[in-house]
């Protein structure tokens, strides 16, 4: 049988293992150092803790490889109003298929099973731990916790990829070594994978490591900010779940030999009971935003005083712009803007704003997704995905106005995410990851900043990443999130104008720092009063969720969380239809036919893998998307 999670587990147990015997690190550079061994096997392995910690290395080496890298874009980005079909990619293939609502269970853009196998290895860690306790006396329980700790993590984030994407997935905690255990897990509901990933994290949160000793791994690996991180992601979506009133999938298809636990008829009638209400995840959200926001603000302190940067002593008063990587605009006459915040963030990587993002190095630990996905260096061309059209229309409009237009004149994140190599351009490919420093440059300074895409005075210069050294980081969390989430939140939970304010300050604080020269003096826009976010123009709850929902937009535009926003709005709705009005803005005159397709709030999940129905007889498949395919098990698979 081919492509089933099972045998892929099985298959890559073994052959990892040599990859587990790394070398213990012991310095930020043996962070991303691999050196393998031959002839381990499993039985030999586990004998101390460099076992273990090389095991653990294995997990995050496995969370970065390039088949489950694309899942992060291809799940987080290909059904979004942020892409479309690159045109170096077939018309009538599945890239067009999907980016166009038709999807198919046939589609290997849908096979889970490198997640599973990621959620393997950390189960493998979590089982063989505690017993490394025992044969290694240099090993104690203070050691392994922490262990444990960022294992769980990882193995968290996994499932929660999982469940955003699917909605009804196996949540898997036990290991499997050999033919003889049979993975025959069944799926569990949105809720109750949910539930689980709150449980698991919650009972580790207070063992995470703080500081590691060393930047790389303080970013690379799991800290306690990004156990608060995942927790306030899961929990807003957890709030946002139970805000819409959903339930479980109602409309599944049973493969003709499906031996799970519920029968056709319980799978169509479930209902659950909330044993917490959304206002309280929502709450949640917020407060472990605040204690990355009180942690981070320590951390920044500390090293203010550590360096010598607090001049004249005393008490230092961090503000919210502080925790963020900042841009400059160098001289008056705005000539030249550089994205010193983008060339942190994403160039050199492991910025002092990032919480956790997973490294490469470009040799062993290669991001060649980009190569693929986004912009393919060696042939200079689009990847399979470039920037939807609809992104570009409307530069000139003010911020104000959510509903008109994504970027305006003033946003640097425009040229910083895609690639502007033309005058009078018509398409934009994607250029965060690629680029490692942007700049732009204006040759008559009094022309309106930046006003439209395609002017002979808008120019931009960029650095590309070489085809040899494709050492992107990918960033999982980093400030800027924090305060949309929490900003988010804060609107959910509350309606008066006090608290909508307080939400405000944290949207304005991550758009000021794209648009600093809308809030500069001199800004030479002849109309820079409205360059700048204003309150007034957000002063309702679903104002500032539109905003907030944009901002995220503008923000982490390539960083596959798009289409995980627009469902987590529509799922406070408890229906489609207001994201699907946002959503379809690309598709012009054929938005009518994706609205007929994604009415259903089932059809926001994708399809589960064909194969994986074959080989896993306890799996149904959502029922929105089944087509007229057999789904009975065949042994020849």
């Amino acid at each position: 049988m081919k492509n089933s999670i099972k045998q892929y587990i099985l298959r890559t147990a073994v052959l990892a293992l040599p990859l587990w015997a790394l070398g213990a690190f012991t310095s930020c550079e043996d962070f991303l150092t691999i050196t393998p061994t031959s002839s381990i096997v499993e039985e030999e392995f586990w004998k101390d803790k460099n076992d273990l910690n090389n095991a653990v290395m294995a997990c995050y080496k496995r969370m970065v490889d390039n088949d489950i890298l694309e899942k992060y874009i291809y799940w987080g980005e290909e059904r979004s109003d942020n892409v479309e079909r690159s045109s170096s990619v077939s018309a009538n293939g599945p890239v067009a298929n999907i980016t166009n609502a038709n999807l198919l269970p046939t589609y290997n853009q849908f096979s889970w099973t490198s997640l599973y196998n990621a959620i393997n290895y950390c189960n493998k860690v979590l089982a063989h731990g505690p017993n490394v306790i025992k044969v290694d006396e240099s090993f104690s329980d203070n050691d392994w916790r922490p262990i444990r700790a960022e294992v769980v993590t990882l193995r968290a984030l996994a499932h929660f990829y999982l469940v955003r994407t699917f909605g009804e997935v196996p949540y898997i905690t036990v290991d499997y070594n050999n033919d003889s255990q049979e993975l025959r897990a069944p799926q569990s509901t949105q809720l109750a994978v949910l539930d689980s990933i709150v449980s698991d994290l919650e009972s580790i949160k207070n063992d995470a490591m703080i500081d590691y000793g060393n930047k790389v791994e303080n970013k690379g690996r799991i800290t306690k900010k990004a156990v608060y991180a995942l927790l306030a992601d899961v929990y807003l979506w957890r709030a946002s779940y139970k805000a819409g009133g959903n339930q479980p999938f109602t409309k599944v298809t049973l493969a003709s030999n499906y031996q799970g636990p519920l029968t056709e008829a319980q799978l169509t009638s479930r209902h659950e009971e909330y044993s917490t209400t959304a206002e309280s995840d929502y709450q949640k959200c917020i407060d472990y935003c605040d204690q990355i926001i009180d942690m981070a603000t320590e951390e920044r302190i500390k090293y203010l005083n550590k360096n010598g940067l607090n001049i004249g002593g005393g008490d230092i008063d961090i503000e919210l712009e502080d925790l963020l990587e900042t841009n400059d605009q160098s001289g008056t006459t705005y000539s030249t803007s550089n994205g010193e915040a983008y060339r942190s963030l994403f160039g050199t990587g492991n910025s002092d704003e990032s919480i956790f993002e997973l490294q490469t190095d470009g040799i062993t630990y290669s991001n060649s997704m980009i190569t693929s996905l986004f912009w393919n260096i060696k042939e200079s061309k689009a990847g399979s995905l470039t920037g939807a059209t609809a992104l570009f229309e409307g530069v000139n409009t003010t911020p104000n106005t959510t509903a008109t237009a994504v970027f305006t004149k003033t946003d640097y994140r425009r040229w910083e995410s895609f690639i502007f190599d033309k005058i009078g351009q018509t398409s934009f490919d994607i250029g965060k990851y690629i680029q490692r420093n942007v700049s732009q440059k204006n040759t008559s300074p009094t022309n309106v900043y930046m006003a439209d895409n395609t002017a002979n005075t808008f120019r931009v210069e960029s650095s590309m990443r070489s085809v040899s050294n494709l050492d992107a980081h990918w960033i999982v969390y980093r400030m800027s999130e924090i305060y949309l989430m929490k900003a988010e939140a804060i609107t959910q939970l509350h309606d008066d104008e006090e608290n909508l304010k307080d939400a405000f300050k944290y949207v304005r604080e991550v758009f000021k720092r794209s648009n600093p020269i809308a809030y500069q003096a001199n800004n030479p826009s002849t109309t820079k009063e409205n360059d700048s976010l204003k309150f007034t123009n957000f002063s309702t709850q679903d104002d500032m969720e539109k905003l907030i929902l944009v901002e995220r937009q503008r923000e982490f535009i390539g960083e596959g969380k798009r289409w995980y926003d627009l469902v987590r709005f529509a799922l406070r709705r408890g229906n489609t239809a207001d994201m699907l009005a946002i959503l379809c803005k690309k598709y012009g005159s054929g938005s009518k036919a994706v609205q007929a397709k994604l009415a259903d709030m089932q059809a926001l999940f994708s399809p589960v893998y064909n194969n994986e129905i074959k080989n896993n007889n306890w799996l149904y498949q959502n029922g929105v998307w089944s087509v007229n395919e057999t789904s009975s098990r065949t042994d020849d698979m």
